[in-house]
């Protein structure tokens, strides 16, 4: 499965209320890390630093919050898709209802 799909089959499984979830990426080979860190920087990708089960990590926000839109995200994976880079994406926390703060009442 590519990485587009896969990410699209995690973005159906979120619940109504999600405000951001973790995505995470594995590369099948090594030699590949270099153009899949440009095609993933658009969706602010971070690369994991030591050993670990995956090559980057993605915040995807959903209408607020911290995080790289769905479509952004989709669009940089479809990129790694279109290069012929293999590897593996699925899905880490998901947080919910998390609401940005009312507006200070007092100041600027």
């Amino acid at each position: 499965m590519n990485h587009a799909t896969a990410f699209d089959g995690l973005l159906a499984e979120q619940p109504a209320d999600w405000s951001f979830f973790e995505v995470y990426v594995t590369l099948d080979d090594a030699r590949t890390l270099s153009d899949a860190r440009v095609a993933l920087a658009r969706a602010n990708a971070r690369p994991q630093k030591g050993p670990g089960e995956h090559d980057f990590q993605i915040t995807v926000a959903n209408t607020h919050g911290h995080g790289a839109r769905a479509g952004v995200v989709r669009s940089a994976l479809r990129i790694l898709d279109d290069r012929g880079i293999t590897g593996r994406t699925w899905a880490g926390e998901t947080r919910s209802t998390t609401r940005p703060a009312p507006p200070h009442r007092y100041g600027p």
